[in-house]
């Protein structure tokens, strides 16, 4: 399921289970639709405003966990600390997504008017002047001056995109077991170490080979020539062939099946007035018969 379609699922009670580690963090399978909503429902500022300096300011923020992140997922949380971490997460998408609105929508160059004009759809324009005037102020501009200047510092960076460190360590623990069961997993296939720990994976794309190579073309028995579109063509063309001349017969068939019927239709009327006719010493003919005689007569004449 995607983020699209979980959030415009009406879940009618059902709810999606969600498993966490000791330390509290997300796994399996919902974690990554959890975190992919989570970013949604922060980005989202019809349902938190954009005008706030800091997310600890903005209002809403309980309202919107309890009807969707408790109404689509299943999980305890008795000591509020799973609330906690996931409301940071919506907060950290809050305030990148309004970095990106302003260096998308905002250019120095226009006019205040002009760049009202060109806010974000959504938005409205006296939310995104203060935002502007906000984001303009010489405080505001030395404080993301220094945030980037502490950027620039870390010496290590966290690259699995929004895929959470526990998520992948229980991914790469899941496949270890599985190659261990069984070596052959560890070569490159379609049910390899890889598609069983983490799923299905999607279409046009090969887990671990980058851009490019399709599954067909790597999973493709070597004995298989490449396809020729002509003979395609011919095989196709045949086959129409074949199944006009099937119907033709069957039709030929039918047609014989019926003849058949019907004169063993009139051999048993004749049968019967034969017989009649010895028991009664050529007596005169019951009406019933004698229909039946002329019956005969007219499917002769015919």
């Amino acid at each position: 399921m995607s983020v699209r379609e979980a959030m415009e699922r009406s879940f009618n009670g059902s709810k999606i289970i969600l498993r966490f580690k000791e330390e509290l963090q997300a796994v399996g399978d919902g974690a990554g639709l959890l975190s992919g909503i989570l970013g949604a429902l922060g980005s989202d500022y019809s349902k938190f405003p954009i005008c706030e300096k800091s997310w600890a300011k903005v209002r809403g923020k309980d309202r919107v966990y309890d009807d969707f992140i408790k109404e689509m997922f299943h999980f305890r949380d008795n000591s509020g600390i799973i609330k906690k971490t996931l409301l940071k997460q919506m907060g950290r998408s809050w305030k990148d997504t309004g970095g990106r609105l302003y260096d998308s929508h905002y250019k120095p160059t226009r006019t205040l008017e002009h760049n009202l004009e060109k806010r974000p759809q959504g938005i409205p324009r006296e939310l995104w002047k203060w935002f502007i005037d906000y984001r303009n102020d010489p405080a505001t501009k030395a404080k993301c001056k220094q945030n980037a200047l502490n950027r620039k510092k870390q010496l290590y960076m966290h690259t699995g995109g929004s895929k959470s460190l526990a998520r992948t360590r229980e991914e790469e623990k899941k496949i270890s077991e599985i190659e261990q069961l069984d070596e052959s997993t560890r070569i490159l296939s379609e049910n390899d170490s890889l598609a069983q720990a983490l799923g299905k994976e999607h279409p046009g794309r090969v887990r671990g080979i980058g851009h490019g190579p399709t599954p067909s073309q790597l999973f493709r028995p070597r004995s298989q020539p490449p396809v020729d579109r002509a003979q395609v063509e011919e095989a196709q063309r045949m086959l129409t062939e074949l199944q006009a001349e099937v119907t033709t017969e069957k039709l030929k068939r039918k047609a014989i099946e019926d003849e058949l019927a019907a004169e063993k239709t009139k051999r048993q009327a004749i049968e019967s007035v034969l017989s009649y006719l010895v028991q009664q010493q050529c007596g005169e003919l019951p009406p019933d018969i004698l229909a039946q005689m002329n019956s005969l007569d007219g499917h002769s004449g015919k």
